[in-house]
């Protein structure tokens, strides 16, 4: 879990550092905190559809990265859309997914989160 975690900030750390826009890293720290609850809510394939049309390509990036540390499966994000992954990992796979998302999401508010009004 601490390479998970270790990984987790430095990605957030690289968008940080970037030359990427104010929007971009508002947009990808909204995306982060609402991608979640939007997993549990409705299931993980229809979250990465909804992902891939109205949020970030950084997020889904860094969430297949940070899920192939954990199960070993490359581009996890397009293998649950073109429902390449079987039923009995489906739910293993979510779940490594949401643990990657709370680190994500974790790093993005310090990180990202700029100051609380």
């Amino acid at each position: 879990m601490i390479d998970l975690a270790r990984r987790a900030g430095e990605l957030v750390m690289e968008l940080r550092n970037s030359n990427a826009d104010k929007r971009l890293k508002e947009e990808y720290l909204k995306a982060i905190r609402n991608f979640g609850p939007l997993v549990i809510q409705n299931g993980l394939a229809a979250a990465i559809i909804f992902a891939k049309k109205k949020w970030p390509k950084e997020l889904l990036k860094h969430i297949d990265e940070l899920v192939k540390l954990r199960v070993g499966v490359d581009s996890i994000s397009e293998k649950v859309e073109n429902f390449e992954i079987f039923q009995e990992n489906y739910l293993w796979i979510q779940l490594e997914t949401l643990n990657a998302v709370t680190w994500l999401k974790r790093y993005a508010e310090i990180l990202l989160g700029g100051e609380e009004k």
